[in-house]
């Protein structure tokens, strides 16, 4: 009796050690798996600073996203010259989230910009980069000037491999762009017709920290991340502003608080409901 107790014993024990083993690999599975989009897109956008011959401050554009890979956010406070390697930055992860849709490594994007006036790429044509959307500090400012014309571009292929971009802006915003930049802007939502959304709010003036924008995808098992970016338009620099990164799993800490935020503070002011545009009530 007393071998066949320790024989039942034992087995229990093993079941037990078998079972604590199988949860642990799959929680290290699982944060595998949590980590492999904001890992690969991190990667990627690396890959496309590097090969660009028109940035030349890109150690300072790779350590920005090397800190950002290792803590999903990153925060800074200073002047319009954060722009450079902030706005790029952003520009390489717009890049590669496109042909990640394309690839079919994520199932859906969503963006949405969020800023004082319609976002300024949408503003410009791409062969022609309109001085007026500018302000003087930027406008001879080669690098900077490098950044618009970038995204300008990069914005119009993310809407043409399929991506969902809303552009959220206060009341009064357009009529704060000149003629011919709300015609190129106007052309632009017909073109991208049902990909391209024009979201007037009702407020008269935009929260200078809610000013970015945010994407939010989705992997082929349904989980969702966000990319978002707090920063200041081209042609509104400010002396001492607080510029962020983010990117990760949306229920991790730091995405969360930035994702509540946005949402929240769009929904306040009649914006669009991305919570129930993509499907979920509590993020």
């Amino acid at each position: 009796m007393k071998i066949k107790m320790i024989s039942v014993f034992t087995i229990v024990l093993s079941f037990v050690a078998i079972n604590l083993s199988y949860h642990a690999h799959a929680e290290h599975s699982d944060c595998d798996s949590r980590r492999h989009i904001t890992d690969m897109l991190i990667n990627r956008a690396k890959a496309c600073i590097a090969a660009s011959r028109e940035i030349s401050a890109k150690e300072d554009v790779v350590s920005l996203l090397d800190a950002l890979k290792k803590s999903g956010f990153v925060l800074q406070e200073g002047g319009d010259d954060l722009r450079v390697k902030f706005v790029h930055a952003q520009a390489s992860i717009e890049q590669v989230l496109s042909s990640a849709l394309v690839l079919g490594e994520i199932k859906s994007l969503v963006g949405i910009i969020h800023t004082p006036q319609p976002a300024t790429p949408l503003c410009t044509q791409t062969d022609n980069l309109d001085s007026q959307l500018l302000d003087v500090s930027i406008r001879y400012d080669l690098e900077k000037l490098l950044t618009v014309r970038e995204r300008a571009v990069i914005l119009r292929d993310y809407l043409e491999k399929g991506g969902w971009l809303y552009v959220a802006y206060p009341a009064g915003g357009l009529e704060k762009r000149s003629l011919a930049q709300q015609a190129v802007y106007k052309k632009e939502l017909s073109n991208y017709n049902g990909h391209l959304i024009d979201a007037v709010l009702s407020c008269t003036a935009m929260d200078p920290d809610k000013v970015g924008a945010t994407y939010f995808m989705r992997d082929q098992n349904e989980l969702m991340y966000v990319f978002s970016i707090k920063a200041k338009q081209a042609n509104d620099p400010v002396k001492n502003s607080e510029w962020g990164l983010w990117i990760g799993v949306i229920d991790d800490l730091h995405i969360k608080q930035r994702t509540v935020e946005i949402l929240e503070y769009l929904e306040a002011n009649d914006g669009p409901s991305l919570k129930r545009e993509l499907n979920f009530s509590n993020p």
